[in-house]
C-alpha cells in the first residue's frame, strides 16, 4: 500500500513539474513575441496616425525593426538558457519586457520631437540593467533606429545616439556586474557626449542656432538623471541586498555549515580550510574574495544529500533549493563538471585550494609527522596540470597567477600544522 502511494506521489510530482515547466516556457515565449512585435507595432501605429512616410517606407521600417527585435530575442534566449542575465533578472523577466515596451514608446515619440532631446542612452542603460550588457547594446541600436526609421532624420543623429547609447552601457556595466558609485561613469559619459556632439554636429554647421546648443543639453541632462537614478536604485535594492546575502552565507554559523559540522567533521574541516585558502589567494590575485570564500565553504556541501550519490550534482541542487546567489552556483556547477572544455580562473583556484587541503588532511590522517609541504604543493599543482581532464590546462588562470599561488601556498607551512 505504501509503495503504491509513493508511486502515485512521485507521478503527481512529475506531472506538476512538467506543468510548471510548460507554463514557464509558454510565459517566456509570450515575452519573446512581445519583444518582437512591440517596436514595429508602436512605430507603425505612430507613423500611420501622424501620416509620416509612404507605404513602402512603412514596410521597410517594419521589416528592419522585426529583424532587430529578432536579434534581441536570440540574445535574450541565450542569456536565459546560459544564466547570463544580471542580478535577479532571470526570475523577473517581465520587468525587462515592460521596461522595453515603455522605452520603445518613448523612442517612437522622439520621431516627432526635436533631435537629441529624448534620453535614448539612459533608456538603453535601463534595458541593460534589466537584462545584461549584450541585450542592452542591442536595445541601444533599436531605440536609436526607431525615430530614424519613422521620420528620416540626419545620419549624424542616428550615429550619435547609437554611439552614446552603447557607450553608457559599456561604461556602467561592461567588465563588471555591479556599480555602486555613479560619479566615474557619469563624468566619462559627459566627456564622450560633448566630444562626439561637437565633432559630428557643431563642426559641420556654420549656422549655430539656439536649438543646436539647447537640445543636446536637454538630452544630456535627462540622460545623466536616468543614469544616476538607475545606478543608485540598482545599488540599493539589488547589489547591497546581494552583499547582505553573501555575508550571511559565508558565516560559519550558517545552518548548512552547522549541519555539515554535525554530520561529517572531516568534510567540515576541509570546507573551512579551503574557504580560508580561497579567501587569502583571492586577496592576492584580485578575485572576488567573498565569492571565493563561499565557494570554499560549499564546494562539497552535496555530501549532506540523501537523494543523490553525485556530490557535485547534489551540491548544485541544494544551493539552488536554498536560493543561493547565481554567481556562486555557476562557479560550483563549473567546478563539479569535469567535462567542460574551459573553466574560469576562479574555478581553477578552487581546484588547487581544495586539492592541497585535502591532501594535507589525508597525510595527517595516515599519521605522517614530517610532511614536506613544498613538495606536496608542487605535486598537487603538477597533478592538476597533467591530469587527464586537465582542469588547469583548460582554465583562464594565467602563469603569473599560478606562480603567486605556488608562492603563497608554500608560505603557509605553519597554517597546515594547525589542521592537525
Amino acid at each position: 500500500m505504501n509503495e503504491k502511494t509513493d508511486v502515485q506521489e512521485s507521478t503527481q510530482n512529475t506531472q506538476n513539474k512538467t506543468e510548471r515547466k510548460g507554463r514557464g516556457v509558454n510565459s517566456f515565449m509570450v515575452c519573446l513575441v512581445m519583444i518582437m512585435i512591440a517596436p514595429a507595432l508602436i512605430a507603425g501605429v505612430l507613423a500611420a496616425f501622424a501620416g509620416l512616410g509612404s507605404p513602402t517606407l512603412f514596410v521597410r521600417n517594419t521589416v528592419t525593426l522585426l529583424l532587430s527585435a529578432g536579434l534581441l530575442c536570440v540574445a535574450l534566449y541565450r542569456a536565459v538558457r546560459e544564466r547570463e542575465l544580471l542580478f535577479d533578472n532571470r526570475e523577473n523577466l517581465i520587468r525587462f519586457v515592460m521596461g522595453y515596451v515603455c522605452c520603445t514608446i518613448l523612442a517612437s515619440l522622439s520621431a516627432i520631437m526635436p533631435e537629441f532631446t529624448v534620453p535614448l542612452a539612459g533608456m538603453s542603460l535601463v534595458a541593460a540593467f534589466l537584462s545584461n550588457v549584450y541585450c542592452g547594446i542591442i536595445c541601444a541600436f533599436i531605440f536609436s533606429s526607431i525615430p530614424f526609421l519613422i521620420r528620416p532624420k540626419s545620419f549624424e543623429f542616428f550615429l550619435f545616439e547609437s554611439f552614446v547609447s552603447v557607450m553608457v552601457v559599456i561604461l556602467v556595466l561592461a567588465g563588471r556586474k555591479e556599480r555602486r558609485k555613479a560619479a566615474e561613469p557619469v563624468l566619462l559619459f559627459i566627456f564622450g557626449y560633448v566630444t562626439l556632439y561637437t565633432a559630428l554636429i557643431v563642426l559641420k554647421r556654420f549656422d549655430l542656432s539656439p536649438s543646436v546648443i539647447i537640445n543636446p543639453l536637454v538630452g544630456l541632462s535627462l540622460n545623466i538623471l536616468i543614469m544616476i537614478i538607475s545606478i543608485k536604485m540598482v545599488a540599493r535594492n539589488i547589489i547591497f541586498a546581494y552583499d547582505d546575502r553573501y555575508q550571511g552565507i559565508v558565516d560559519p554559523e550558517y545552518p548548512l555549515l552547522i549541519e555539515l559540522k554535525k554530520t561529517d567533521k572531516r568534510e567540515y574541516k576541509r570546507a573551512i580550510h579551503t574557504a580560508y585558502i580561497c579567501d587569502r589567494l583571492s586577496d592576492r590575485l584580485g578575485f572576488d574574495r567573498i565569492l571565493m570564500k563561499g565557494a570554499g565553504f560549499y564546494h562539497r556541501i552535496g555530501v549532506l544529500s540523501k537523494d543523490y550519490d553525485d556530490v557535485a550534482f547534489a551540491t548544485v541542487f541544494m544551493l539552488r533549493h536554498e536560493n543561493f546567489p547565481e554567481p556562486l552556483i555557476r562557479l560550483l556547477s563549473e567546478y563539479g563538471n569535469e567535462r567542460l572544455e574551459e573553466v574560469s580562473a576562479q574555478t581553477a583556484l578552487l581546484c588547487i585550494a581544495d586539492s592541497v587541503i585535502n591532501e594535507v588532511l589525508n597525510r595527517m590522517e595516515k599519521g605522517e609527522e614530517d610532511i614536506n609541504y613544498e613538495r606536496l604543493i608542487d605535486n598537487e599543482i603538477n597533478r592538476l596540470i597533467g591530469a587527464r581532464n586537465g582542469r588547469l590546462q583548460k582554465s583562464d588562470l594565467k602563469i603569473q597567477h599560478l606562480y603567486k599561488i605556488r608562492k603563497y601556498l608554500k608560505e603557509e607551512k605553519l597554517y597546515y600544522d594547525f589542521l592537525r
